[in-house]
């Protein structure tokens, strides 16, 4: 019920605002960092733009490796290109680098070749050799058969019987021959395989590249480095001599020139509208062109000047925010009539609609109560009372009219019973929200009195820890608005309220949060040293810190205390 509540005073809050705004905390805390910086001169934003261009121009005259070049020219611009043209270039040089090895592989299968057309004419040769050494090795083989037939028709004697047995034999050196030639086509064929596997391995080798600088273009891409992926889109079509780009390519190609169009027609909107002094749609102007792409060159180039006034105007809308959702709307009419000033274009009319029929919805609720008591209907009368109170704490008829009605009831027994009940639940905030049931009822008991005011002493520290660190979130102090939460929970650990805000907070202030939180887990695990370079790192990220000060300190002193040891 409780987080219900919440969700329909922010919504309420976040309506009576009239203006668009950015949901997710850690983009509206790089917007209002933005807001703060110092914009880059625009000569040197003009700069880095005609070097761009320059590289585009190269580029579509198909000269690379001059395009290529100015990339280096245009790493120097490091507040606007961050190095994103330096690792480019590099991711090209590796590509290049790439095809030196291709042309390696290349000179080896032509070396393989000339190897396998030798090893092919030799073989050649060798056939035909072995060709004539068989004829002539068959010729004298049908020699001998006769010269023996002849001899033993004449009863010739078995000493030319051993010359015919000679003739039957072939010679060594054709069957070495044989063998020679075997030799010769197993090399041509081995010259002829690692032939097939280099060609395989550059076709892999080409295929890796491009695979690998389409995947660079789309981390570019998701990263808003659009203008880097229309020449690193170039540049893959060129190297690969390719006529178009993928789809998926094509696609990215095409939103981001969409993107620095909507870039620079929204800022176009934004100066206009300043000029004109028409403060809250300037704002949603700016925060539309941030939201597109927060790096855009031109979005870095407005000049500080222009961003006060919108920076003034988003830290009222958040103090008036604040105001609405915790419905203490004392300050409201004042802070409108502020805002207006820096803002005339501001629409006021339904914010204070919002708060009229909030104020009307309570004093709605308060004349059912007085119905209620009236006609003895004390459970009504206790339900209306809490809703007049719920949706406007601050009512100043609450209050005499509350105790004018429990001052006429018999409660004070029921009263009694539900303040020791939050007591022992240590549910202080119940007991404050119903201090005006309870005050009457503990009137003539000390223990209970101090129970009621160490309730609300609780209370108070509760909400002076909110108060601050919601002045201090207003303010941009998103690190030490976390940390007084943070300080004041080790106290109220349970308190809903702290929690909530601290959970709100946590993600506005995340490197800082993530760093403290580092080192206390480190510290609870006697890592001292580790624990050390966390809290120095949440100190870097935010220097007045008296947690991470306090940890300094007393953990400097534990690690000279052991090394002494």
């Amino acid at each position: 019920m409780g987080a219900n509540a919440e969700a329909k005073n922010r919504t309420m809050a976040q309506d009576a605002l009239g203006t668009q705004q950015i949901e997710d905390p850690a983009l509206r805390a790089r917007f209002e960092r933005y807001l703060g910086m110092t914009e880059v001169s625009q000569v040197q934003i003009k700069a880095y733009s005609d070097d761009m261009q320059s590289v585009i121009d190269l580029l579509h005259q198909r000269k690379t490796p001059e395009a290529w070049q100015k990339l280096y020219k245009l790493a120097q611009y490091q507040t606007i290109d961050a190095g994103v043209s330096w690792e480019l270039a590099n991711r090209i040089e590796s590509i290049w680098n790439a095809d030196q090895t291709k042309y390696e592989i290349a000179k080896q299968n032509s070396d393989l070749q000339h190897q396998a057309d030798t090893a092919n004419h030799n073989a050649d040769l060798m056939s035909d050799d072995i060709k004539d050494k068989e004829i002539d090795y068959q010729r004298r083989l049908q020699n001998a058969g006769k010269g023996g037939s002849s001899n033993r028709t004449n009863g010739g004697g078995g000493g030319n019987s051993s010359s015919g047995d000679a003739g039957m034999t072939p010679p060594s050196d054709q069957i070495m021959g044989k063998l020679e030639l075997t030799e010769e086509y197993l090399n041509s064929l081995a010259a002829q395989s690692k032939i097939k596997l280099n060609e395989m391995k550059v076709e892999k080798l080409f295929d890796q590249a491009k695979a690998d600088f389409a995947d660079y273009i789309t981390t570019l891409y998701k990263s808003g480095r659009y203008q880097h992926v229309l020449i690193a889109a170039d540049f893959w079509r060129q190297i690969f001599d390719q006529g178009d780009y993928p789809v998926s390519m094509a696609q990215q190609v095409n939103a981001s020139l969409e993107a620095n169009n909507e870039v620079n027609t929204a800022l176009g909107v934004f100066n206009n509208n300043l000029d004109q002094k028409n403060v809250a749609a300037a704002t949603d102007n700016l925060e539309q062109a941030f939201m597109i792409n927060e790096i855009n060159p031109a979005l870095l180039g407005v000049p500080l000047a222009k961003k006060k006034p919108i920076l003034q105007f988003t830290h009222e809308l958040s103090r008036m925010q604040n105001i609405i959702e915790a419905r203490d709307f004392t300050d409201l009419e004042s802070l409108l009539t502020e805002i207006k000033q820096n803002a005339p274009d501001f629409d006021s009319v339904k914010a204070m609609s919002i708060v009229n029929a909030v104020k009307l919805d309570s004093q709605l609720h308060l004349g059912k109560a007085k119905i209620a008591a009236q006609q003895g209907d004390l459970k009504t009368a206790m339900d209306e009372f809490q809703a007049a109170g719920e949706a406007w704490p601050g009512n100043p008829d609450l209050k005499d009219k509350a105790l004018s009605f429990f001052n006429s009831q018999d409660v004070q027994t029921q009263s009694l019973d539900d303040f020791d009940r939050l007591v022992a639940e240590n549910n202080y905030w119940a007991i404050y929200d119903k201090q005006l049931v309870f005050a009457p009822a503990v009137h003539d008991d000390t223990k209970r009195q101090d129970q009621l005011k160490a309730a609300l002493d609780k209370v108070k520290i509760a909400e002076t820890a909110i108060e601050k660190a919601t002045l201090m979130q207003s303010n941009g102090d998103v690190d030490g608005a976390w940390e007084t939460v943070q300080l004041a929970i080790k106290d109220l650990p349970d308190d809903i309220k702290l929690n909530s805000m601290r959970g709100d907070l946590a993600g506005k202030a995340a490197d800082f949060v993530a760093a403290v939180e580092k080192a206390q887990d480190a510290e609870a695990k006697q890592e001292l040293g580790y624990s050390l370079s966390w809290y120095a790192v949440a100190q870097r990220a935010y220097p007045a810190s008296q947690i991470a000060n306090e940890a300094i300190d007393r953990l400097s002193k534990g690690i000279l205390a052991k090394s002494s040891l």
